[in-house]
């Protein structure tokens, strides 16, 4: 038997120019898992890390926090990539809102402390579209979601394949693939796919087990950091 343990990115640059990047809190989380996990005598014998930046900067802090034992060289997997609703968001919001403005533009124009709400509003939009298959991705060859679903999908049989020999493995990613994972074991909506994808904390941990045959959920979105520390973002 082995258990996946899929550990969500800590706290992007949200706002910012560079959204695939963590915060100064992002950085703090991430280091604050790895004590914790070496606390509990947590061990690994293999590590995936997705292709983002903030999946590699997450994994580097929990390396530095975790002074238990040698964490494995982490394999890169570009098929643990998040997928694109931040990017497909930034393209459709200025269309959903019938402007030439950017969505930079749109965001500068509100009151700093409007811009969060609205933005997240505005995404789920977007997002509920993409999921119902109701954009137009092709001018910009985005990833639409029935790709998506089966990357992921695809993703796990290549694990059960071929790394059933490894007890514990953890992998770094983003909350959307988490919620895919998530949505592969237990049948769902995708409105609660949607609902997972939102409530998913910065580093948290979710277990699947893993046998050849089957995933089993063990545990979802659990938070070993300090309480004042959690974010969603």
């Amino acid at each position: 038997m082995s258990v996946l343990h899929l550990v969500r990115h800590g706290q992007a640059s949200f706002g910012s120019d560079d959204y695939d990047n963590l915060s100064h809190k992002g950085i703090e989380q991430s280091i604050e898992l790895g004590k914790a996990l070496a606390k509990n005598k947590s061990i690994f014998d293999h590590v995936i890390v997705g292709p983002h930046r903030r999946h590699i900067q997450t994994f580097e802090g929990i390396k530095k926090g975790y002074n238990f034992m040698k964490l494995p060289e982490p394999v890169i997997d570009k098929n643990f990539a998040e997928n694109q609703l931040m990017e497909i968001a930034e393209h459709f919001i200025p269309e959903i809102l019938n402007t030439s403005k950017t969505t930079k533009q749109i965001f500068e124009d509100c009151a700093p402390k409007e811009r969060h709400d609205k933005f997240l509003k505005l995404f789920q939009l977007v997002a509920k579209k993409w999921m119902n298959e109701e954009l137009d991705l092709s001018k910009k060859n985005f990833e639409g979601f029935s790709m998506f679903r089966k990357r992921i999908a695809d993703v796990l049989r290549f694990i059960q394949a071929n790394l059933s020999n490894k007890s514990n493995i953890m992998v770094v990613s983003s909350g959307g693939s988490i919620s895919g994972v998530y949505a592969e074991v237990i049948e769902c909506t995708q409105e609660d796919i949607m609902k997972l994808n939102f409530g998913i904390k910065n580093v948290s941990i979710s277990e699947f087990e893993m046998t050849t045959e089957r995933f089993t959920l063990q545990a979802f979105n659990s938070s070993l950091i300090p309480k004042e520390l959690e974010t969603f973002i």
